[in-house]
């Protein structure tokens, strides 16, 4: 027992060690039954898939002191999966500026009528620019393992890629008889609403005392003369008396609008060298981010002793690197699908993954596999001259943990070792931290449930899953899926941070 307590902590203080500084795209949940169980399978996986998940695993099979993992002589399996994760806010910000209409502030001055959309356009606009995590993910996974004894060949592919704004705010002010400025001057030319400098009036009362004073000092704050402060709060509120009653926002909702929009001239005066330009000449940018790789690895698995194994893959790869810019206005969306998937650079790399595996007989495993150790990189399209022209696959370190209570249920966790990087440029990272259980009814129907958090990024919140597996003697069928607790409305209807989905035809013998 002493032997075998030594070995484990040799194992994972060695794989701490390792992880400590590693950097990696996100770890993808690979497999009905991983998903099923919240995404544990380093400790778990016992037919080809292991491949992936543990190729230490391999070491066990058709072995007579193999236990649960010797029975397998060989085994086949056919999967495929696809995901999908809407970054912080992102469903919420694009459903309000979908509905804002950006012609009509480029054909001429804005009218006090036009005033409210046009503060709301740019008060949305900046606050979608101020979170830099605001992004799309989708992921796509499949393909065909095998295993014969203690080898494996196999054949797979995964697909992610992010899509997130990276929004002009200098060049944002209407189209004024070809003039191509946006100044604190020209938001604040009263002559354009039909009033003089100081004569500009109101008596709606829209805005209360305290939130005049609010508006009068922060506008004043950034350098506008009283004159041109006072004079604007009037003109918001005679376009905002303009509106049908039931289109009328909170005034506070206001208050924070034109806030934003004062924050905005006086950036674009700023960065953009005295004035800012027009909507016209806006450069704000889809940024696609992402990367396909299609990878063939021959597998083997060594016994070390009766409950210690190891294993590796040596893999060829080809990876397709997504990184482009397309823009925003004045470009149809499914235009700018077509110009992201179609810019990419090619390239070819063989990578390693390493495991290894400890048995405390049927009851207790752990787990530990890294993958690409060796750092494969691939090209890339710069964005700019000289620019970033290559891309690392760092390595991914991950650890397992499964315990068997009796013969028909096993519980099971796995934990990342390094904090991964994902395709959202910016400051979202991965860590997952899963949890699971499977319940096997006699012999032919395996339930699963579990649930994964990102604990690296409060993001999307924890992540519940659930899946069924159905024994058909020589033939397996499992299914997985995945939901968010957390949810975003797009298009005035709530769907989840974030889905998965995997499903598997399998051969076991």
């Amino acid at each position: 027992m002493l032997k075998r307590f030594l070995l484990a902590s040799i194992l994972f203080s060695t794989t701490f060690v390792v992880a400590s500084s590693s950097e990696a795209r996100e770890w993808t949940i690979v497999g009905p039954r991983a998903l099923g169980m919240g995404g544990a399978g380093v400790a778990v996986a016992n037919d080809a898939t292991a491949s992936y998940w543990n190729p230490a695993a391999f070491g066990f099979f058709k072995d007579s002191t193999g236990g649960e993992y010797g029975k397998r002589t060989w085994s086949a399996v056919l999967d495929a999966g696809f995901g999908a994760q809407v970054h912080e806010d992102l469903g919420e910000q694009v459903d309000i500026i979908s509905r804002i209409d950006f012609n009509q502030f480029t054909g001429g001055d804005v009218t006090i009528a036009e005033m409210p959309d046009f503060i709301e356009m740019v008060s949305q606009l900046k606050t979608f620019d101020d979170n830099p995590d605001r992004a799309l993910t989708i992921t796509v996974n499949g393909g065909l393992r095998t295993q014969v004894g203690h080898f494996g060949l196999a054949g797979y592919a995964f697909t992610d890629i992010s899509a997130k704004g990276d929004l002009d705010l200098v060049n944002i002010g209407p189209t004024n008889d070809g003039t191509a400025t946006f100044t604190i001057a020209e938001v604040t030319d009263e002559t354009t609403y039909g009033c003089a400098p100081g004569a500009c009036t109101t008596t709606t009362g829209y805005f209360t005392a305290p939130e005049r004073t609010q508006l009068e000092t922060f506008l004043t704050g950034l350098g506008w003369t009283s004159v041109q402060a006072t004079d604007f709060i009037n003109i918001v509120e005679n376009g905002i008396d303009s509106l049908p009653p039931g289109d009328v926002p909170a005034s506070s909702e206001v208050v924070t609008q034109v806030q934003n929009v004062a924050t905005v001239v006086d950036a674009a005066a700023t960065d953009g060298g005295g004035t800012g330009g027009t909507i016209d000449q806006n450069e704000s940018k889809l940024l696609f981010r992402g990367i396909a790789v299609a990878e063939v690895p021959l597998t083997y698995g060594r016994k070390i002793t009766d409950d210690f194994a190891v294993g590796g893959n040596i893999k060829f790869m080809k990876a397709r690197v997504y990184n482009t810019e397309v823009p925003v206005f004045n470009t149809d969306f499914g235009d700018a699908l077509n110009t992201a998937t179609d810019t990419y650079a090619d390239s070819n790399n063989f990578g390693i993954d390493l495991g290894a595996l400890y048995r405390f007989g049927d009851k207790l495993r752990f787990g530990v596999v890294a993958r690409n150790v060796n750092s494969p990189s691939f090209d890339m399209l710069p964005l700019t001259p000289g620019g970033e022209d290559s891309i690392k696959e760092e390595p991914q370190v991950r650890a397992g943990v499964a315990y068997r209570p009796f013969g028909s249920l096993i519980l099971a966790a796995d934990i990342d070792l390094t904090e991964n990087e994902t395709t959202v440029s910016g400051t979202s990272t991965s860590r997952i931290i899963s949890a699971g259980i499977e319940g096997n009814l006699f012999n032919f129907l395996q339930l699963r449930g579990g649930i994964y958090k990102n604990i690296a990024n409060e993001d999307i919140g924890p992540v519940y899953t659930a899946g069924f597996g159905v024994n058909l003697w020589a033939v397996n069928i499992d299914l997985g899926a995945a939901m968010s607790s957390g949810s975003t409305t797009v298009d005035g209807n709530e769907i989840p941070k974030e889905v998965r989905a995997e499903l598997a035809l399998s051969a076991l013998f």
